[in-house]
């Protein structure tokens, strides 16, 4: 038996169909217009799909609606782009007093450029928009931002996103975000133990919590043997990592000397 649809995209689906039919267009003909299929845009009219930002955009144009008409209606909607999975975890984020963070291939999301995120997101401006809100916590005021301490593989530093310019700016932007509340210290991959893989460990209201990234989805996790075996592998993965000014003097090396 197949889902029901949203109730969000539901009322998004009949206010598109209600702006197709004022402009005077068959599903096909709206169809043809974007270069997507009849059943394209049939999915979209009963809630079946979910628009990508870029998607919305081109609607408003074909059906001669004002610029973010559409996007607003999402938006009050609250048709979140973010993953369900994922939701849990970024309540955590918000409210955590210390993060760690172990990253093994990309630079952690806290500490993404627009650019570097458009590019590792396939340009998709909701999801890039999403990410980009999260960054809200390290200039907030009240509550105070988070403490965090960044470990991240040397191999974040050579994996590229968007070309050269976009990496030499998210590896200069990573340098200089350094400060009191936040530490970065980069481990070389021959010497990172990494038997954890990637993940972040919070602190929230004195109870921890974690987040580990699978093959097919994130988990969010509060068990003890869990954070336990997390806990250790922080240390051993720190106890390997290049000091802060070492690891700050590395990344913008490689910013100018691979990126430039």
């Amino acid at each position: 038996m197949g889902r029901m649809p949203s109730p969000a995209l539901i009322t998004l689906g009949r206010q598109v169909r209600r702006y197709r039919d004022a402009a005077g267009l068959r599903q096909r003909e709206l169809a043809d217009h974007l270069g997507y299929s009849e059943p394209w845009v049939s999915a979209l009219e009963t809630g079946r799909l979910l628009p990508k930002a870029d998607q919305v955009a081109a609607l408003e144009t074909a059906l001669h609606i004002p610029s973010g008409v559409l996007l607003e209606v999402c938006r009050q909607l609250d048709i979140d782009p973010t993953p369900q999975w994922f939701r849990e975890w970024r309540d955590v984020e918000t409210d955590a007093d210390v993060l760690r963070w172990v990253e093994l291939s990309n630079v952690p999301g806290l500490l993404q450029t627009e650019d570097y995120a458009a590019a590792m997101l396939g340009g998709d401006k909701a999801s890039v928009a999403a990410r980009m809100e999260r960054r809200q916590i390290l200039t907030r005021s009240d509550p105070p931002p988070p403490i965090l301490h960044f470990v991240l593989d040397e191999a974040v530093l050579y994996r590229g996103y968007g070309g050269p310019k976009v990496m030499h700016d998210q590896l200069m932007h990573i340098a200089d975000s350094v400060g009191p509340r936040i530490t970065i210290q980069v481990v070389r991959s021959e010497m990172n133990p990494a038997s954890a893989g990637a993940f972040i460990h919070a602190t929230v209201d004195g109870r921890d919590v974690a987040y580990l990234e699978t093959a097919v989805r994130g988990l969010v996790t509060s068990s003890q043997e869990d954070l336990k075996i997390l806990s250790n592998a922080w240390e051993s993965v720190r106890s390997f990592a290049m000091p802060q000014h070492e690891s700050i003097d590395l990344i913008r090396r490689t910013a100018e000397e691979r990126w430039s």
